[in-house]
């Protein structure tokens, strides 16, 4: 049609550059954008829509963690929704609280958020690293990048640097490019590898247009100066919600005092739990909306849950 024409190739950049950055930051739907676009067209609107991250890494010094107590009543649950889009973000006022959980069967299927929650007596969770995902069937069993579990690597990668995202055993979240060697020296507890890093001692990502990933559902995780933990799950492909650019969780993030942060797997694996309730609307093609997930950030009260006997063991935890 001739508005269908006017969307694609006219003057107006918007749609343009929305068709072709959703389409090519996804794993599995990048030929939405070659149906239309030559590989100099998707490369011009890709480099004018750009997310830099902050250089160097993670100032622990600037992050109180050490006066942080809570009970499960302090997670807070907000509803951050607003002109395009269905959102939420969760406050988690004590760090040591946050783990990551992996699945049963690591490394060969992942799991539902639920099961997992379940499985390690969660009161909460978000997805959190990405996984293979050929033509959207991926099954959670091989994530993507480097995945710490208690200070042990159970899963790494070829790559000489790793995008780490993950908390060292101060519960301090810890952002930046880091080769295995240098993070097996940092004392890091648990962690995920994804990209980009929003914002990096206070100091945001600079954004060009829409920032290069389109709008999509995503899930994020930052980290207030006084140690509070937050996660922000924002519903997408859908009427109700569009979806989120990396702009838009950025500034969610600063308006909420993130002092940094960065994106988590988001797309149809985004999905937060709180209190047995699944808090928002998926966008899987299951008929409960999930993905399989490689692992999780998980919400447990240090005292209060049984460990599972076939993961990897937390120190300091009751494993009975």
């Amino acid at each position: 049609t001739l508005l269908g024409t006017f969307l694609l190739y006219g003057p107006i950049g918007f749609f343009r550059d929305t068709l072709v950055t959703s389409a090519m930051t996804t794993l599995s739907h990048k030929y939405f954008a070659q149906w239309f676009y030559d590989k100099e067209t998707i490369n011009a609107i890709l480099a004018q829509n750009i997310t830099v991250a902050p250089n160097g890494t993670t100032d622990t010094s600037q992050i109180d963690t050490g006066s942080s107590t809570m009970n499960s009543a302090d997670i807070k649950v907000t509803d951050i929704s607003r002109n395009g889009f269905k959102g939420w973000m969760m406050e988690v006022p004590d760090p040591s609280w946050v783990r990551l959980g992996i699945p049963k069967n690591f490394g060969q299927h992942g799991a539902k958020l639920p099961i997992i929650l379940n499985d390690y007596g969660a009161i909460a969770g978000v997805n959190a690293g990405g996984f293979a995902d050929n033509n959207g069937f991926g099954n959670g069993g091989t994530p993507v990048g480097m995945v710490i579990v208690d200070g042990e690597i159970i899963y790494n990668s070829t790559a000489t640097y790793h995008n780490l995202i993950g908390f060292d055993k101060d519960n301090v979240l810890i952002l930046g490019k880091y080769t295995t060697a240098e993070i097996k020296a940092m004392n890091i507890r648990d962690a995920v590898e994804f990209t980009p890093m929003l914002i990096l001692n206070g100091e945001p990502a600079a954004i060009s247009g829409n920032g290069g990933w389109g709008y999509a559902p995503r899930t994020a995780i930052g980290q207030k100066k006084d140690g509070t933990v937050l996660f922000l799950i924002i519903d997408g492909r859908s009427a109700v919600s569009v979806g989120a650019t990396m702009r838009d969780i950025l500034n969610i993030m600063l308006e909420f005092d993130a002092y940094n942060a960065a994106n988590l797997d988001g797309g149809s694996s985004t999905v937060l739990m709180h209190n047995d309730v699944v808090i928002n609307n998926p966008s899987g093609s299951d008929s409960d909306g999930m993905r399989f997930l490689p692992n999780a950030w998980l919400v447990i009260d240090p005292d209060r849950y049984n460990l599972p006997k076939d993961r990897p063991p937390y120190t300091n935890r009751n494993s009975n």
